[in-house]
């Protein structure tokens, strides 16, 4: 439960700052009116986003308790189902008639962010698991 709490944490953090961090870049730049006419926001965005991410830590680290040796299957299969869940989530984006790149653009690239914070999660967790049998092999 502390690992859950833990990543959790570190996952309010990433989030917060790479939130900081885009809407200054959209703001210095200029083009934060460009969501006025879009059918999602940022906030949405970052917060679709970070509830999957809370779920799959959730689920990455119960896996690593129950399943330890499954851990990276198990990753795929909630990767798999992260995706899916973010295509239903742009999908209307992607069926919009008018010019919706902005969004698209936008959307890839907090998907990359929370992505890459859940290889990083089941990473640790791995790498973990490896510590522990090098362990248990000395003695």
């Amino acid at each position: 439960m502390n690992k859950i709490f833990g990543f959790a944490g570190q996952l309010l953090i990433v989030a917060a700052v790479a939130f900081g961090l885009h809407y200054m870049f959209h703001s210095v730049f200029n083009t934060i009116d460009h969501w006025s006419t879009s059918t999602y926001n940022l906030i949405q965005i970052y917060f679709f986003e970070f509830i999957l991410s809370l779920l799959m830590v959730v689920g990455i680290v119960m896996t690593k308790t129950k399943m330890p040796h499954n851990l990276g299957y198990m990753f795929l299969v909630f990767i798999t189902v992260k995706t899916i869940a973010n295509y239903l989530f742009i999908s209307p984006v992607l069926k919009s008639e008018g010019d919706q790149s902005f969004v698209k653009h936008n959307f890839l690239l907090v998907f990359v962010i929370f992505l890459v914070f859940d290889v990083y999660v089941t990473f640790k967790l791995l790498n973990e698991e490896k510590g522990q049998e090098k362990n248990n092999k000395k003695v």
